[in-house]
């Protein structure tokens, strides 16, 4: 993600996300003031379609956000964002990962299955807007996982 990304990827946020990060947080994510940040962005035809962001930490690695633009939902794009951004954190020594996702949102937590997240543990009220729980998921050892499945299945 660059500067020029910020205003798309903005759109994206209020369009996915009821309590949407601000563009300061955005702006300073790309900065290079917290190096174990990263922010990835899926381009069509030039213009920024998707983002996800994650962090890196020891091996740590936390996936903090995931959208994709209304139009271009449902056609893959997601999958082959978290299938590059896990391809990334296997190259920069990740281990664990890890994410929060809405006890609601059936469709994120399918997407995250065909990846090899399993449930971990429950946030109780984790959502402030309505108070709703979220699931850890995670995935014990990226380093030990073959994403080619995942890569293929949302090909075809």
């Amino acid at each position: 993600m660059i500067e020029d990304d910020i205003s798309a990827v903005l759109q994206i946020e209020h369009q996915s996300f009821i309590s949407p990060w601000s563009e300061r947080t955005f702006c300073e994510g790309i900065s290079g003031k917290y190096p174990h940040a990263h922010f990835l962005v899926g381009k069509h035809q030039g213009n920024p379609i998707s983002y996800i962001n994650f962090m890196v930490v020891d091996g740590d690695c936390h996936i903090t956000n995931l959208a994709v633009s209304p139009d271009f939902r449902r056609l893959g794009v997601a999958k082959y964002m978290l299938a590059k951004s896990l391809d990334q954190m296997k190259i920069l020594g990740g281990r664990k990962v890890f994410l929060e996702v809405r006890a609601s949102n059936i469709a994120a937590q399918k997407l995250y299955r065909e990846f090899g997240f399993r449930i971990n543990n429950i946030r109780k009220k984790y959502y402030s807007d309505n108070g709703e729980d979220a699931y850890i998921l995670w995935i014990r050892d990226i380093q030990e996982i073959s994403l080619k499945y995942a890569r293929k299945k949302s090909q075809g």
